[in-house]
């Protein structure tokens, strides 16, 4: 099924012009990836009720569903809701989730409407009994006065993306210990834009597992995007515990490492921000989570522009030594592990640019 499914989602993907994938923030789940998602679910059984906003074809409620015809769930029974907006592809969801039917005690509802629309009815009318949720939500900003910021400030959810909001509404529909599993941009880790979602975040779940992708164009490369994503396992008003962090290149995950890290180095005690750190060694870790590290630049009286200066462009700027009417330029090789060296005298890259 996996095969058929990813033969599928490259024939979509090729078919789905630039303009409408950037439209409707949708770029289909690569079936390594949903796999990878799937197995981060804790085994369980009862009655599931499984969540797939934003499904395109079915790729991670199929690699779900694998799971149970694998036999790692027990679940009694199987119910479905998969929201999808995009009408052109929502047959190829039809088709490959009824495949299932004939396998699993399992039932399946695919909607065509507005997730967000629909998820704010049902919160505001108490109907909440999601038991597993997956996700790879669109990738689009809302602005200030549109509908869907409108609709998200009714059941208290303040936040600037329809990501962070297919995460925060999959929040309020769950049941108390369930769980989400979600691949999302990293950029809501830190920064003010994202402070509001997590705060909702960390009010309403525990953070179980963190996934990240050193290559930041292999997640999505069919569809050319560059884009720095995390795979966050979410259990819904569960006291919070150790992280456990993993790390890979890409989707292949032939380079896969995890470690479980205190929480307290994943969100610091005293941070009014609330930033997500997701260390990647333990070096790092003791890094980051260093008792020295207690400030953001704009307390120390500093500013920083990141990107910029593109050398070839600006060589009649650069310049080998700090001297007046220069700011510092600051490369890689200036750091070290324990510190910073600046200006380096017999460095290969300049030490400063003309102001």
């Amino acid at each position: 099924m996996s095969a058929a499914i990813e033969a599928t989602r490259l024939r979509v993907s090729a078919g789905t012009g630039a303009k409408k994938k950037s439209l409707l923030g949708q770029f289909l789940t690569p079936a390594k990836t949903a796999g990878f998602m799937a197995g981060l679910f804790p085994a369980s059984g009862g009655n599931c009720r499984l969540l797939d906003a934003g499904a395109g074809i079915g790729s991670l409620s199929s690699a779900f569903l694998e799971r149970c015809v694998a036999g790692d769930f027990h679940f009694d029974r199987i119910d479905l809701t998969a929201f999808e907006i995009d009408e052109d592809i929502r047959a190829d969801l039809r088709r490959l989730l009824h495949g299932y039917a004939d396998k699993l005690p399992f039932s399946v509802e695919t909607i065509g409407g507005d997730f967000v629309e629909q998820a704010v009815n049902e919160i505001q009318f108490g109907r909440r009994g999601y038991t597993h949720a997956v996700l790879n939500p669109p990738y689009k900003k809302i602005t200030s006065n549109s509908r869907w910021r409108l609709l998200l400030r009714q059941v208290g959810i303040e936040t600037v993306n329809l990501y962070s909001a297919f995460v925060a509404l999959s929040l309020l529909l769950m049941v108390p210990g369930g769980q989400i599993v979600a691949i999302i941009p990293r950029s809501f880790c830190n920064g003010p834009y994202h402070r509001s979602f997590r705060k909702f975040i960390l009010e309403c779940a525990a953070i179980r597992h963190v996934h990240l992708f050193k290559a930041r164009n292999r997640t999505f490369k069919d569809d050319g995007v560059l884009q720095e994503n995390v795979i966050i396992r979410l259990e819904c008003g569960a006291r919070q515990g150790p992280v456990t962090v993993s790390t890979s290149t890409d989707d292949v995950f032939c380079d896969f490492a995890a470690r479980a890290h205190p929480f307290e180095q994943i969100v610091f005690p005293d941070d009014t921000e609330k930033f997500i750190h997701v260390p990647i060694s333990p070096e790092k870790s003791a890094i980051e989570s260093s008792p020295a590290i207690r400030h953001t630049l704009a307390d120390l009286g500093l500013g920083v522009s990141t990107g910029p200066v593109v050398e070839f462009r600006l060589k009649k700027h650069l310049r080998a030594a700090p001297e007046a009417g220069t700011v510092p330029l600051l490369y890689p090789g200036h750091f070290t592990s324990d510190g910073m060296t600046w200006p380096r005298a017999h460095g290969k890259r300049p030490n400063a640019i003309c102001r």
